[in-house]
């Protein structure tokens, strides 16, 4: 067999409302990508059609809404071809230009109201999993809660706002992150994705035998909006009590700036838990990697790394975003803080 027809590449494995289109695909298929992110966004397959003989923009066109069920496989890699089911994903948006056309499906269901409907309403003295529970089940999502921390308030108030940006916003506040794949929110802290042992090593030289060669690379590191330190303070007038907090980042410089937060916060404990949070937040991007790389191994956003040949660099990553593609996969890095 050829050098060419034993290159190792990843296919697109399509059903389209429970039906197996791929035969269909394949021959018109120009490219496609999928996404997967650790927070903040939704994950989504996005898909490239020559359309010479109008077939997609006629009798063919897709339908907003309908369901796609993705699978990746991975041939000439092992003995037989390496399968990964993504998910389902709803189709979103379908645009096209000249012969082309373009299919865009996200990972959460356009039927409910998280993206498109903004809406006020009020929570008194619950917990950040009763409120995103809430929110999830109002749209038909299941809740999946990855963290041991559950703040509670006196109020949780949604104004004027999507269910998604509402529930991101409460998340973010409390150092948490957000993540929303195959029609279930999920609730995580970076810190405890960070702390898992590394699942490969990437080596900036790679060798014949690595899981994951690197093809291409790029990187960026920067002391810019970077604190030593963050105190968080909340006064109470009417009781005319100061609750203030301060957390240094372990091994920070002797002098740095100290990043202040007002916050309604009820204890010292409460202040400290949150002025780590919110240093963590500031700090986590100080150093990235953007790697392009070829992998025999499903790479999931969350995973941690030991990156090694990058020299001042090399260190313990999380994989923040993940893109497939046929001939490559695209990671974007970011070094682990340690101790918070």
């Amino acid at each position: 067999m050829s050098e060419i027809l034993t290159a190792k590449r990843t296919f697109l494995d399509l059903d389209y409302n429970h039906e197996n289109i791929t035969e269909e695909l394949e021959r018109h298929l120009l490219d496609w990508t999928f996404t997967d992110n650790l927070s903040g966004e939704i994950d989504d397959l996005n898909i490239r059609l020559e359309d010479t003989n109008a077939l997609w923009i006629g009798k063919w066109f897709p339908t907003k809404g309908s369901l796609l069920e993705p699978t990746l496989i991975r041939s000439y890699w092992a003995d037989k071809p390496i399968k990964t089911k993504l998910g389902k994903f709803e189709i979103d948006d379908i645009s096209g230009a000249e012969s082309v056309i373009s299919i865009s499906a996200l990972a959460t269901s356009e039927a409910n109201s998280l993206r498109g409907e903004e809406k006020c309403k009020a929570w008194e003295k619950a917990t950040l999993k009763k409120v995103v529970g809430d929110v999830a089940s109002a749209n038909g999502l299941k809740l999946v809660w990855q963290t041991s921390e559950n703040p509670k308030k006196d109020r949780y108030e949604q104004e004027n706002e999507t269910d998604l940006k509402f529930v991101h916003r409460l998340c973010k506040d409390e150092g948490l992150c957000l993540k929303l794949s195959s029609n279930t929110i999920v609730v995580l802290d970076e810190a405890d994705y960070e702390k898992q042992p590394t699942v490969e090593d990437i080596r900036r030289n790679s060798k014949g035998t690595d899981v994951i060669k690197v093809i291409g690379h790029s990187f960026k590191t920067t002391l810019t909006d970077m604190y030593r330190a963050c105190r968080v303070t909340n006064h109470n007038a009417t009781k005319k009590k100061t609750i203030s907090a301060t957390f240094t980042a372990p091994k920070a410089p002797k002098v740095g700036r100290t990043l202040v937060v007002k916050e309604d916060v009820k204890t010292v404990a409460e202040a400290q838990r949150l002025a780590k949070k919110k240093l963590r937040e500031k700090n986590k991007n100080a150093t990235t990697i953007n790697l392009e790389v070829i992998s025999s191994m499903h790479i999931d956003a969350g995973m941690t790394f030991n990156i090694l040949d990058f020299g001042k660099l090399n260190g313990k990553y999380i994989a923040t975003r993940v893109v497939y593609a046929p001939s490559s996969v695209s990671l974007e890095l970011r070094r682990c803080l340690e101790g918070y």
